[in-house]
């Protein structure tokens, strides 16, 4: 018998990746609400939220397909995709507050998408860790 998917358990690897993915349609989804944003200003501000949330899913993404092994110039660049990772999910908190004030969106809105983006950074920065403990001694050669 199958496990409906909403009752998956999908480890601590695949989460991050998981709730990355969930913000990224979140945010091309509030972004495309011509309620939030109006079409005249959707451009202004949306197309450079939209990128950032993308780019944090993608870079996530490519980090997790690179098979570190036992190589330390992979190992580097894993690493450098999950910082900047967590560096656009700064910018991207950034960028909402900005929306915030100029399309005036409502705080529970912002409150809920903030902590979808926190949720994410904490995520991306504890694999990270995990990641710098396994793979760290390679720097050290």
């Amino acid at each position: 018998m199958s496990v409906p998917e909403g009752e998956r358990s999908h480890g601590d690897k695949l989460e991050v990746l998981v709730k990355a993915r969930e913000l990224a349609t979140y945010t091309l989804h509030i972004c495309t609400n011509e309620n939030t944003f109006p079409p005249q200003y959707q451009g202004a501000i949306t197309g450079r939220i939209e990128e950032t949330a993308i780019s944090i899913f993608i870079d996530c993404w490519t980090a997790n397909n690179v098979l570190v092994r036992e190589d330390p110039e992979k190992w580097l660049y894993r690493k450098r995709l999950q910082e900047r990772a967590a560096n656009n999910c700064n910018n991207l908190l950034a960028l909402i507050q900005i929306a915030q004030s100029v399309f005036h969106l409502k705080f529970k809105r912002v409150k809920y998408w903030g902590s979808m983006v926190l949720d994410v950074r904490n995520l991306i920065r504890g694999w990270k860790t995990s990641d710098c403990k396994r793979y760290d001694h390679l720097l050290k050669q």
